[in-house]
């Protein structure tokens, strides 16, 4: 007497049961690598699958690395200039969720270069933009040199 088994599908028979799987030519030679009839077809598949999610987060850590890396900014036009003695103070219209930047002087002879910077954040951002504002101290008086935006 044959003792019957009980599966969810009753035409599925188990592995080993003298059921034997059709052969199918896929292109390659030998169908199976391995002792659990692994085709090479399902290992190449794998691979590339596994290549393709490396790809993936390789790239998702470039970006989220660029995405908070110290960034000196980028340069801001600014305007109403309010120059007391030594010291400047300019306003400029802050862009929605940037943070502050490197800001930078630089003196001649002849001229005052003021550059205001400004890191933009890489999110949506429903935030107002702001009017800001910097002082700046210069190492002698503006006197008869030229104050000048270094965004420009």
């Amino acid at each position: 007497m044959v003792e019957e088994k009980s599966f969810l599908f009753g035409d599925v028979e188990e592995p080993g049961d003298g059921y034997d799987e059709p052969e199918v030519d896929d292109g390659f030679d030998d169908p199976t690598d391995d002792d659990r009839g692994t085709s090479r077809r399902q290992w190449i598949i794998l691979a590339a699958g596994f290549v393709a999610f490396l790809v993936v987060v390789v790239g998702a850590v470039v970006l989220v690395r660029a995405a908070f890396e110290p960034s000196e900014g980028e340069p801001v036009g600014w305007r109403d200039p309010v120059v007391d003695g030594s010291s400047v103070t300019v306003s400029w219209d802050a862009q929605p969720c940037a943070a502050p930047g490197d800001h930078t002087v630089r003196e001649t002879d002849d001229e005052v270069v003021i550059t205001v910077r400004e890191v933009p954040k890489p999110t949506l951002c429903s935030s107002p933009g702001r009017v800001e504002q910097a002082t700046f101290d210069l190492d002698d008086l503006l006197g008869d040199r030229e104050l000048l935006d270094g965004s420009r």
